[in-house]
């Protein structure tokens, strides 16, 4: 588990702007959003670092000759998303930086927009701007911090999804408990405090952990929707060569979570849940199987739910 210590940052601040992109086989996608960020960042002295986590579609190396001001890192292996994180935040030589999703795109200069906020509201360390779908749909943000009924449900197939969204509320600057999405802002400062990303989350998590983490020392979280950018969602994560891989981390990485912000008795029910969906789910295989139906995503994978079932699981342990 990682402690809350100050990050080794190997320059100091010396930029405004630290852009982290982490990249795995979305070559076009990556090259779009790098486009936007280009087009679109104006008056601000700004970095761009892409973290490359061993892509196989050429990525690192497009990104590069398209646009050779970048700071590229080539991963020899996928490393996980926090661990990419980390590697940028130790490089990094902005006041602030942004942990943007290679699947978004800028359409106006939203992070001088964010700056300035933030350089006039010292208050607030950690911040995410409106989000919308390709149709200019607001993406939903769960402003508060995840709980043990939450994962219940999603592990049930109940969640309500649009109660994110309903939840939200009216379209203003506020205080939240917690961000996720595709554009996490935070101050310097508040890693030489807290820390880094925890590596123990590859895939989905690390930032609700980092939100909680930062509230305990005080930091304050915020929604800044005077600006937007786009989130082309499921671009990077629903890729069929990698949708095993997607699945078994986040399992992982939900189970991390739960030993680490829930209590064991919340420990052993969830994680019955788990293996009772997925028993449930390798039944349903079976009989789609049997009638001449096999799958055909990894969603639905019989081999899929075996494996989870039998997978090595972390110890629970209290918080």
């Amino acid at each position: 588990m990682v402690m809350d210590r100050p990050v080794p940052f190997s320059q100091p601040a010396s930029l405004d702007l630290s852009i982290i992109v982490v990249s795995f086989n979305t070559r076009e996608i990556l090259l779009a959003c790098l486009e936007s960020v280009y087009t679109c960042t104006r008056d601000l002295a700004f970095e761009v670092l892409v973290i490359d986590n061993g892509s196989a579609d050429g990525s690192a190396d497009a990104a590069g000759e398209r646009f050779p001001g970048v700071r590229l890192v080539k991963n020899p292996e996928n490393r996980g998303l926090s661990a990419a994180y980390n590697q940028g935040i130790k490089m990094s030589r902005g006041r602030y930086l942004v942990f943007l999703n290679s699947d978004t795109i800028l359409t106006e200069n939203s992070f001088l927009k964010i700056v300035h906020y933030l350089d006039g509201h010292p208050e607030f360390s950690i911040c995410t701007p409106r989000v919308v779908d390709e149709n200019n749909n607001v993406g939903s943000i769960r402003f508060r911090q995840d709980t043990p009924w939450d994962a219940a449900r999603k592990i049930l197939g109940k969640y309500d999804g649009d109660q994110e969204a309903r939840e939200m509320g009216k379209e203003e600057i506020k205080e939240v408990e917690a961000i996720g999405g595709p554009s996490f802002f935070v101050r310097r400062t508040l890693l030489e405090t807290v820390g880094p990303f925890d590596e123990n989350y590859f895939l989905y998590n690390e930032e609700d952990d980092f939100c909680r983490r930062a509230r305990r020392h005080g930091y304050k979280v915020l929604y800044y929707p005077e600006t937007t950018l786009v989130h082309l969602r499921g671009k990077s994560t629903h890729l069929p060569q990698i949708r095993e891989k997607v699945i078994i981390e986040t399992y992982k990485s939900n189970l991390y979570f739960y030993a680490k912000h829930y209590s064991p008795a919340w420990n052993l029910v969830l994680r019955l849940l788990y293996r009772g969906t997925f028993i449930l789910g390798m039944l349903k295989s079976a009989g789609r199987r049997l009638a001449g139906r096999p799958p055909q995503t990894a969603d639905d994978s019989m081999a899929l739910k075996w494996k989870l079932l039998f997978l090595k699981l972390p110890k629970l342990r209290r918080k």
